[in-house]
This record gives structure tokens, C-alpha cells and sequence, in this order.
């Protein structure tokens, strides 16, 4: 080995990290995750809330059974969609005709994994199915967190992009829905899929090489979008305007587009047709509805739903863009970041992808508002809640344009940017901080579930047996029976019961707080359920009724069952 001649010093031994400084960002954000996933899904989180959550459980239930794409939830208006197509109502394996069939097919394989756990017991005061349920929509949310890495990347830089994802992390919003039992979850790792196929499609444009192939698989993912939610068809809508615009070739990315997405969503359309008589099954009707109309109001009638009327139509979408217009921050998540996109939108990037794709975000988010409108939105945790799917995209916009900001300001101190960025991403994480400082109030979801007590149905009746309730979501999903949405009228549940349109009679009848806590005159006397006022009043008025036997349940009777006959008093 020749030495180094005088006067030069030798070059230093080599090693292992020279050269390479350690990043432990990722790491850390890592570690945040799944802390944050391990806080939520064990100790804040009390089982499902939400009506449609539960319903597409237990359909979820019903695929791993092998029985198909079938419900326990009976609603009456489906009775009579089948009745007016001409259609036989089963007494088994009745078709879901609302619901959206993607998140409760992909829960299914997760559901089938506990299938010997199904059954609750009197300990169980969380489900075994929520939890299950909500373990997979945080992968869905922790996989999207990865994709959407990419995409900020893509439009800005490495930085935005971590940034951005950081602040979803933060936002508590996300993690609700993830315990919700909603798809939106699942809709946003498929909206990150295809946002990133898009922009890679405008990669591949600028490069002059083909992007029909991005363009098709973003249009199937749309479809998938769109199976787990009617909503989303707003949202491809937007983005087929946009699509159109950047890949003109005389319209030859569109019609893929299009293509794409019917292969996708045309076999459901069949099947709902063939089965009902309507392409779309029972959605829609919410659409013609008065505005505050509660969906299962029409889902009630026997005879029925609400017949159009273009003033209803109007009212309703009026009210909830309204709604939307002033509750964007809460519809945001509380995330001030990702509420600066709105001021973003006056910035002219210089980043042709941020620039070129911003028009697009605003498409997609337009039709999204649109579709909202008309579906109607009431709380920043909702089924038909989609602002949150925007979220990451804001957060990139919102970041940067923050950042443009900040460079005005001529501070050239890193630290300073640091504490900044540090800062507002703070203020993102209020609510999130909130949350885990304050433990919650009740181990369950009471009022008005209490899973065991719902439970408990389940052994006072028979599988080939009916329960009529104002609550069937829950009854079909922990008693694991089949259960009648309470119809309008008693002359109704009585033409149900004594026909046997169901290949039964009805031979119980369970009411809740959902009902017996409603406001006296304007739900009761004069609302809704006035034809059940003699049953909702405390003590039930039975001599005319068909189950005359009744008795009050857990929690301080604020439940009561009606049955056919005595059967709680018969266990040994």
C-alpha cells in the first residue's frame, strides 16, 4: 500500500455510515401510527354507533355465512319494491337492496377469521365484530396514509408530502371513521389509488407515452369507489370532466374512462335490477324527501315511498349545502391546514403538477359537495360524509401554500421554520389531543345500545322467527335474528304478521329508547310514530294488540319487548 506523499493527510478509514445521516422521520411516524391505532382501537373505542355501520356488518355476516349478498334488516319499503316487480318475497335470505355491497364483501373475510367468537355473551361489552371491523378499516386508513405519501410527492416534494401525511395522522376525524364501521376508509385507500394513477397518467402524457392504461384502472377503481358508496359517482364525474380536458385524443380517455368504470358498476346495476325492478334498489328515494326526513321514515311505508317533488328536491339540497358552507371546518376534520386549500386555490404554483392536477381536486370536491347535497350530510362523522376522502390533498395544498407564506416573511432561521411547521401541526391535533386526554363517559354505547342486552333476543327466539323493532340494524347484527324496521302503521305490521309476507308471522316486538325517547307531541302524538302511541307510552296499552305479553328491559326499562308469549321467564 503506497503511502500519501508529505504534507497531504491521509484520507479517513471508511465506514459503515459515512456519508449517511440516519432519518428517523419515517420511523417515528411509524411508531405514531400504530401507538395511536393500538390507543384508539383498545381503549377509545365502545363498539358501533351508527345505524349504517351495524347494517353493513351484518351483511357482511351474511357473505361469510355463504348466504349471499342477503340482510337480516327487513325495511318494509323493500316489501313493496319487490311486490310492485312482481318479484317473490323470501322467507330466507332476503336481498339487500340499499347498501352498498364493497365494504361489507371485504369485511367479510376478517369476519369469517372470529366466525366461532360470533355468538355474544353476557361479558362482551364490546362486540368481537365491531372490533374486527374497525381493526380493518385502520389498515385500509394506515395503507392509504402510505399512497398518499406518493401522491404529495408527485405534486410537491418529499417534505409536503410528510408533512401532509403527519397531519392526517393527527387529525381525529380519521380515526373516528375508521372506528365507525363506515367504508370511508376503504374509500379513501381506493381514492388515493386513483388519485396516484392519475398522476402518473400525467407523467406518462408529458413523456409522450401512452396513459390509457392509468386512465382505465383509475376508472375501475372508481367503480369500486362508487360500489362502496353512490356518492362517489359524483366524484368520477368530476374527475371525467377533468380527465377529458388533460387527455383530449378526440375523446378516446374518456369513453375508457367510461368503459372502465361501467365494467365495474354495470354487473351490480344488473343484479339489482333483475331482483327488484330498479337499477339502484332502495337508494335514491332520500333524494325527493323533505329536508330532516330521517331515512328510516320512508323506508317504513307499506305502500310506498314519497312521491317526487322538485320543490322538496331543491329545499333539501339548499339545506344541506348550507349545512356544508357552514361547517366546512368541523366537514375538515378542525384540520387548519388542510382549510387553507380554499386560500390555496388564489396561488399560482410553479410546480406544473401541483398546478395542472389543482383544477381536477376542485372537480372532484365540487361533485362531491354535490352529491352530498343531495344524499344529505348531518355530523363530521356520517355515512354520507366525503369531504373527509379530500382531506390529504388539502393538507398538501394547504402546506404549501403555507410555505409560501412563511418564505415572505425573509426569517432564514431553520429552527424558527421548524417551530412553525411544528405549531400548526399542533393546532391539526387539538382534537386528537382531546380525545385521549378524556377518557370516555360510558364503556358502551349507551343510550341506546347495550350489545349484550340486544343479545340476549337472540336466545328468547328461534332463527326461523321475526322480531319487529325500531332499532333492526342492531337486532339483526348482535341478536342475529331477522328483524322488521317498525312500520308506519299498526294495520301494516299486521298485514305483514297475519299474511306471513315474510313466510312468518312476527312474534315480537321491540321497542327502545330510539323510540320511547322522542319528543312527546312532535314524534310522537304528531310525528312519526303516532299510530304506535298506545305501545311507546309507559304503560303499553295491549288489549287490542296482537302480542299482549310484555316486559321491560335493561337499561332502568327503557327497552320493552312484546311478544306472542312468555318466552324470558322460560330459561332454566
Amino acid at each position: 500500500m503506497k503511502k500519501p506523499p508529505k504534507g497531504i493527510p491521509a484520507p479517513p478509514l471508511a465506514s459503515p455510515s459515512a456519508g449517511h445521516v440516519i432519518d428517523w422521520r419515517v420511523p417515528t411516524v411509524a411508531v405514531l401510527a400504530f401507538a395511536l391505532a393500538f390507543v384508539y382501537l383498545f381503549i377509545q373505542f365502545r363498539g358501533f354507533s351508527i345505524s349504517t355501520a351495524m347494517d353493513q356488518a351484518q351483511i357482511s355476516r351474511e357473505i361469510a355465512k355463504g348466504n349471499g349478498y342477503t340482510t337480516q334488516y327487513i325495511r318494509p319499503l323493500a316489501i313493496w319494491q319487490l311486490e310492485q316487480a312482481g318479484k317473490p318475497i323470501p322467507s330466507h335470505h332476503f336481498p339487500e337492496l340499499l347498501q352498498n355491497p364493497l365494504n361489507p364483501l371485504v369485511n367479510a373475510l376478517p369476519l369469517k377469521l372470529v366466525e366461532s367468537e360470533w355468538n355474544l355473551t353476557p361479558l362482551d361489552i364490546v362486540y368481537i365484530g365491531d372490533r374486527v371491523i374497525a381493526a380493518t378499516a385502520i389498515l385500509f386508513f394506515l395503507f392509504s396514509v402510505i399512497v398518499w405519501y406518493f401522491v404529495g410527492t408527485i405534486l410537491f416534494d418529499k417534505k409536503t408530502a410528510f408533512i401532509g401525511c403527519a397531519g392526517l395522522l393527527m387529525t381525529d376525524m380519521m380515526w373516528q371513521f375508521s372506528l365507525s364501521g363506515l367504508p370511508q376508509m376503504l374509500m379513501l385507500f381506493l381514492f388515493a389509488c386513483t388519485t396516484w394513477l392519475t398522476l402518473r397518467a400525467m407523467e406518462n402524457r408529458d413523456l409522450g407515452t401512452s396513459p390509457l392504461w392509468q386512465i382505465f384502472a383509475a376508472a375501475l377503481l372508481f367503480g369500486l369507489l362508487t360500489l362502496a358508496h353512490w356518492s362517489a359517482l359524483w366524484i368520477f364525474l368530476g374527475w371525467v370532466i377533468f380527465a377529458s380536458l388533460q387527455f383530449p385524443r378526440k375523446g378516446l380517455a374518456t369513453l375508457i374512462a367510461l368503459a372502465g368504470f361501467l365494467f365495474v358498476v354495470g354487473p351490480w346495476l344488473a343484479r339489482n335490477h333483475h331482483i327488484s325492478g330498479n337499477p339502484i334498489g332502495l337508494a335514491g328515494y332520500e333524494w325527493i324527501t323533505q329536508p330532516g326526513t330521517a331515512e328510516t321514515e320512508y323506508m317504513r311505508s307499506l305502500t310506498g315511498p314519497p312521491l317526487f317533488s322538485a320543490v322538496a328536491t331543491c329545499k333539501r339540497l339548499a339545506s344541506a349545502l348550507t349545512y356544508q358552507a357552514g361547517h366546512i371546518f368541523s366537514l375538515l376534520g378542525i384540520n387548519v391546514i388542510a382549510l387553507m386549500f380554499f386560500t390555496a386555490l388564489l396561488h399560482r404554483f410553479k410546480l406544473s403538477n401541483a398546478a395542472t392536477f389543482r383544477p381536477g381536486v376542485l372537480l372532484m370536491w365540487s361533485g362531491a359537495v354535490l352529491g352530498m347535497g343531495l344524499c344529505g350530510v348531518s355530523e363530521s362523522v356520517s355515512p354520507n360524509q366525503l369531504h373527509v376522502l379530500f382531506v390529504p390533498l388539502f393538507l398538501f395544498y394547504g402546506f404549501a401554500f403555507l410555505m409560501v407564506l412563511w418564505s415572505r416573511l425573509d426569517v432564514h432561521s431553520h429552527k424558527m421554520k421548524s417551530v412553525f411547521i411544528a405549531f400548526i401541526l399542533l393546532l391539526c391535533a387539538l382534537p386528537l389531543i382531546n380525545t385521549l386526554m378524556s377518557a370516555p363517559e360510558r364503556a358502551i354505547q349507551w343510550p341506546p345500545y347495550v350489545p349484550p342486552f340486544i343479545a340476549v333476543l337472540g336466545d328468547w327466539f328461534e332463527e326461523n322467527e321475526a322480531i319487529c323493532t325500531d332499532m333492526p340494524w342492531a337486532v339483526s347484527w348482535y341478536a342475529q335474528r331477522q328483524a322488521l324496521l317498525l312500520p308506519k302503521t299498526i294495520k301494516q305490521f299486521n298485514r305483514i304478521s297475519d299474511y306471513r309476507l315474510l313466510g312468518k308471522s312476527l312474534n315480537g316486538l321491540y321497542l327502545t329508547p330510539l323510540t320511547g325517547d322522542s319528543a312527546l307531541f312532535s314524534e310522537v302524538y304528531k310525528g312519526a310514530y303516532s299510530d304506535w302511541i298506545s305501545l311507546i307510552m309507559r304503560p303499553p296499552e295491549v288489549t287490542r294488540f296482537s302480542l299482549p305479553i310484555f316486559t321491560p328491559l335493561p337499561i332502568d326499562g327503557e327497552c320493552i319487548l312484546f311478544s306472542d308469549r312468555d318466552r324470558w321467564s322460560r330459561r332454566n
